[in-house]
């Protein structure tokens, strides 16, 4: 009987890999796509976006950089942000440092709140117009090497899994296990550069959400921080974002707080919704979503090595956020972009090395992204150590204008002396000096 041959398979090979269907990833390959890479974009997720829990601003600079007639493409967003800025919290109190209006009055606006869910599945639908190729439900657990060592595909958890390209892009989020396997940086997460967020939707109608938020209409947008008595003084922030017809808000503190302190996000953010100037706000409404997610905070400092032999590394992996801005999804888009660009490039020399790839870090220095997270490289050590930032100022700045607007039929001389004894019970005048400037050093970058 004449043999059978055995049918061999066949080698499944791409121009490039990514890794994360995010923004980052997502950005990477749509941006290496239309340059005429063909382009494997792998997520572990069921659909892109569908494990993300964001909800907060993205940044029209980022989506006009990478599509020009994005507001043609009808993206699926929420609100334009028209007020933004600061709620700091007291125990009963609070105060509202916001601006709205004037320059956030653009048409269109310069940042729109998105749930990200619904943004990333949109946002990869364009990816796979340009040409991008996804492949979901997919776990990528570790890299392909030739002798040199350099790397030259995946490995994937499905059977015969293995996926081919000279270039492969990480953007696998904050958790860095391909970061560490690729060799660009050396160990596990540290708690303190790590926030852990837990976040609720809350369903609310846009007439209510309208009213009790001051807002016009469904045209205008909230989106502020909330500091003070939210994170009981420890190192954390609190967000509300409101959506069209719901309310997105949450709390988040570094994780080594949490540990130390022994406190339970979900206690933090429990007291959240019960404090008397929050609760109001979403009385009624209905949790459509309740989830939590790790930010990384660490900034310049905590930065990977961006490129290698056959890899780059880009958005949260890369722990490129900006905490003191709310930016992340522009820093994603942006270095995406520029990731995928500097794959094409190395295509072209047809030179892989971390010597070719480097032309990705030169990308991000002329950009806003490395500059700004150089700039802020002290951020994260300045609150880490400068906790009356959380508890003392924004009580004493709830305490002094309560008493500046009630102090009614006393001598000003004794109501000065009053809200400045308010804040040296608790702080030393010349440390509360001290430390505005070395807030002020810190975000100039001294």
């Amino acid at each position: 009987m004449p043999k059978t041959k055995q049918k061999k398979n066949k080698k499944l090979s791409f121009d490039l890999i990514v890794v994360g269907a995010g923004l980052a990833g997502g950005t990477a390959a749509l941006s290496a796509a239309r340059k005429g890479l063909k382009v494997a974009l792998i997520e572990r997720g069921q659909t892109p976006g569908g494990k993300n829990y964001f909800g907060g601003t993205v940044y029209t600079h980022a989506l006009e950089e990478v599509f020009p007639d994005f507001w043609k493409r009808n993206p699926p967003l929420e609100r334009p942000v028209t007020e933004a800025g600061y709620w700091m919290l007291s125990e009963t109190g609070m105060t509202r440092i916001t601006v709205q209006g004037g320059e956030l009055l653009k048409n269109p606006a310069d940042a729109y709140i998105g749930m990200m869910a619904k943004f990333n599945a949109w946002w990869v639908e364009q990816a796979q117009a340009e040409g991008v190729f996804l492949i979901p439900k997919t776990l990528v657990v570790d890299f392909i090497r030739d002798a040199r060592g350099a790397i030259i595909g995946v490995q994937t958890d499905r059977p015969e899994g293995e996926v081919y390209a000279p270039v492969t892009i990480i953007c696998e989020g904050v958790n860095n296990i391909l970061t560490q396997k690729a060799g660009l940086i050396d160990h596990d997460l540290r708690p303190e550069t790590v926030a852990l967020v837990v976040k609720q939707l809350i369903s609310v109608p846009a007439e209510d959400i309208n009213a009790r938020f001051g807002l016009p209409d469904s045209d205008h947008g909230l989106a502020v921080s909330v500091i003070g008595d939210i994170s009981l003084g420890l190192t954390g922030l609190g967000f509300i974002y409101t959506c069209k017809s719901s309310v997105s808000l949450g709390v988040g503190v570094d994780l080594d707080v949490l540990d130390n302190h022994h406190a339970r996000p979900y206690d933090l953010m429990q007291r959240f919704l019960k404090h008397p100037q929050i609760a109001p706000l979403v009385a009624g409404g209905q949790m459509m979503e309740y989830g939590g997610h790790l930010i990384p905070e660490g900034g310049w400092r905590q930065m990977p090595k961006l490129y290698g032999d056959g890899v780059l590394v880009a958005g949260d992996a890369a722990a490129m956020v900006n905490a003191l801005h709310w930016e992340g999804t522009n820093m994603a888009t942006v270095a995406g972009k520029l990731a995928g660009e500097a794959a094409f490039e190395a295509h072209q020399r047809k030179d892989y090395s971390a010597g070719s790839l480097k032309v990705y870090q030169d990308k991000l220095n002329d950009s806003f992204i490395l500059r700004d997270l150089r700039q802020y490289r002290n951020f994260s050590h300045f609150l880490n150590t400068h906790h009356d930032f959380m508890d003392v100022y924004p009580g004493f700045i709830n305490t002094a204008l309560g008493k500046f607007f009630s102090g009614f039929g006393q001598p000003k001389r004794q109501l000065y002396r009053d809200i400045l004894r308010s804040l040296t019970r608790r702080k030393p005048l010349l440390r509360a000096v001290g430390d505005i400037v070395s807030f002020g050093r810190t975000i100039i970058g001294w």
